[in-house]
């Protein structure tokens, strides 16, 4: 670990006052639940924070304590010193709440993804850990903190949900020393795991049943995609779902190498997010740096300003040619998922 670079967040934290804490678009577990922690950190620090997100914080994470102060703007009379954006490879990957970081903000950058680009003031990036949320509770302890069950609730649900319940290649020895630690904090497993992967809303069943029926298998069988679209929401009556386990289907075909997943914006129509999984010989953070995304190497993604059409037209060609590549060369990647 980058004691030093983790040394000078602390600087930050602790000599700042107004701090700004926000993540990536569609949120899911290690974004939430590292705000979660770092927001419970500065509090106790006496600092002012408030939390901000472009999107909705998604159903099956309403059950942390605390999610009611992730707001979707930034309070009318808060002046925002200092900006930290948890679990981004990329600023843009915040959304419109880049509109409140201007050029007088000073930013933190907090990732754990081999793709980040460095674009903070401060950049403290763990490409060899888990999660943000793993980083959280370090930083927490550097800083002589207690681990309350609230915010080991918050670190926990950020390891399960980033390592796959424990499966991933990014799950080591300190993920799990860690996650004994938010155990031992009160923290119950079984809690965790109904409430984030069991406990779906009927709506949720049906949207997925829709998207499943878009899969479509090429390359040999080595290449799987599907297609989330703001009609099928429509047809349920809802405006957003979590997505966040969508793509292990396609990716979990036999054969398969590579699995997209098409996601239309339910609000903007110009707007595409793709997610990239790979089962290994490839490495998906290439394709997704084309497009100005970035992840791991066997997990990553992309915002694209296009219709859906072109976003799939773009993006398969150019896993076509990842995929045909390898298979001439043999080649294999490695790497954890995000």
């Amino acid at each position: 670990m980058n004691n030093k670079d983790m040394l000078q967040v602390i600087e930050v934290f602790k000599k700042r006052n107004n701090f700004l804490i926000t993540s990536h678009i569609n949120p899911e577990g290690d974004s939430i639940g590292s705000q979660l922690a770092v927001f419970d950190l500065l509090k106790r620090m006496g600092k002012n924070a408030v939390m901000v997100n472009q999107d909705e914080v998604p159903e099956n994470l309403c059950f942390l304590p605390g999610i009611e102060n992730i707001k979707p703007e930034v309070p009318a009379d808060f002046r925002v010193e200092v900006a930290v954006l948890l679990d981004c490879p990329v600023k843009e990957r915040v959304g419109y709440v880049m509109n409140y970081i201007d050029d007088a903000v000073f930013m933190v950058n907090i990732d754990h993804h081999v793709s980040n680009e460095y674009y903070g003031d401060v950049n403290w990036v763990e490409s060899e850990m888990s999660s943000v949320g793993e980083m959280a509770y370090h930083l927490i302890r550097e800083m002589g903190g207690d681990l309350s069950k609230n915010v080991a609730l918050a670190i926990y649900a950020a390891l399960v949900t980033d390592t796959g319940m424990f499966n991933y290649d990014n799950t080591g020895k300190g993920t799990h020393l860690v996650a004994g630690e938010a155990i031992h904090a009160g923290v119950s497993p079984k809690l965790v795991y109904s409430e984030i992967f069991e406990k779906k809303p009927l709506f949720y069943l049906k949207v997925l049943g829709k998207v499943l029926s878009t899969v479509k298998v090429e390359e040999n069988g080595l290449v799987a995609y599907m297609t989330l679209t703001r009609r099928m929401l429509e047809e349920e009556g809802v405006s957003s779902v979590s997505t966040e386990e969508f793509i292990g289907y396609p990716r979990s075909i036999k054969g398969v190498e590579v699995a997209v997943f098409f996601n239309e914006n339910p609000s903007d129509p110009e707007l595409v997010n793709v997610s990239f999984r790979s089962n290994g010989k490839i490495d998906v953070n290439r394709i997704a740096a084309q497009f100005g995304g970035g992840g791991h190497q066997k997990a990553s993604g992309c915002l694209m300003r296009t219709s859906i059409e072109e976003a799939k037209e773009k993006i398969l060609g150019e896993v076509r040619k990842a995929v045909r590549g390898s298979s001439r060369t043999g080649g294999h990647g490695s790497g954890g998922n995000a």
